[in-house]
C-alpha cells in the first residue's frame, strides 16, 4: 500500500506515465518473464544467493529481437555487518548500530544484522547498545512514543521467533528474544551475543530474505 500510494504521488507531480512502473506478485510467478524479456535492459535485484545466480545466468541469454547486453547489480546475502575497531566514537557507533538493527523493525536491506567489534571495545559497545536497546518502545506507531512498530506479515514474524529461537542455542542473549505480548505480529528487539564467526545459521541467512533475519 505505501508503494501504491507513492506511484499515485509520482502521478499528482504530473510524472509521464510509464517513467516508473508497479507491479506487485510474488517474484517467482514474474521475476523469469521480467528478466527474460528483450526489452529488458538493466536488472537490480536485492535477495537470496539463489535466485541473483538464477537471475545472472538467464540475464546472460541474448533473446530473439534483444538490442542490448544486460547489466545487473545483485545485492546477495552478507548480512549487513557493522565493524567497529578499538579507537572507535564507541557513543556514536552504539547510536548508530541501534538505529540500523532495528529502525523499521529491520525490515530493510541495510538493515544491522550482524556487529563484528575489536576484542577492547567489545564489552563497553555491547553494554551501550544492549542499553540502548531496551530503552526501545514497542507497540503501534499511531502512538508516536513507539519507535518499534510491528513486522510485515505473519510470515515474517514466525521466521524472524524461528531464528532467534536458533540464535538462543547458539550465543547469549542479551535483550529481547521474545513476543512483544500485544494484539499482532510485534517482536521485542532482539540481541544476542557472543556467537562465533563461522555459525552455521548465520551462513543459512546469508541467503534468505534480510527482512526475515533475526535482529
Amino acid at each position: 500500500m505505501i508503494a501504491y500510494r507513492f506511484m499515485e504521488i509520482l502521478e499528482e507531480a504530473g510524472l509521464p506515465a510509464g517513467i516508473v512502473n508497479y507491479l506487485p506478485g510474488p517474484g517467482g510467478a514474474i521475476g523469469d518473464t521480467i528478466v527474460d524479456h528483450k526489452l529488458t535492459r538493466f536488472i537490480a535485484f536485492t535477495g537470496s544467493m539463489e535466485i541473483g545466480q538464477r537471475i545472472f545466468q538467464r540475464a546472460s541469454v541474448v533473446h530473439e529481437g534483444q538490442l542490448w547486453l544486460k547489466r545487473t547489480v545483485l545485492e546477495m546475502g552478507g548480512k549487513d555487518a557493522i565493524l567497529v575497531d578499538d579507537d572507535a566514537d564507541i557513543e556514536f557507533a552504539a547510536e548508530q548500530i541501534v538505529t540500523a538493527a532495528f529502525g523499521f523493525q529491520g525490515q530493510k536491506c541495510s538493515a544491522c544484522s550482524r556487529l563484528i567489534v575489536h576484542e577492547k571495545v567489545y564489552d563497553k559497545l555491547l553494554e551501550l547498545v544492549v542499553n540502548r536497546t531496551k530503552q526501545i518502545k514497542t507497540g503501534p506507531t499511531r502512538d508516536l512514543s513507539n519507535w518499534h512498530g510491528p513486522v510485515s506479515d505473519e510470515g515474517a514474524y514466525n521466521k524472524i521467533l524461528e531464528y532467534i529461537e536458533i540464535g538462543k542455542s547458539e550465543g547469549r542473549l542479551v535483550a529481547g528474544g521474545n513476543r512483544a505480548g500485544l494484539p499482532g505480529y510485534f517482536i521485542e528487539p532482539t540481541i544476542i551475543a557472543d556467537v562465533a564467526p563461522d555459525d552455521v545459521s548465520c551462513r543459512k541467512r546469508s541467503s534468505g530474505r534480510c527482512s526475515q533475519c533475526a535482529k
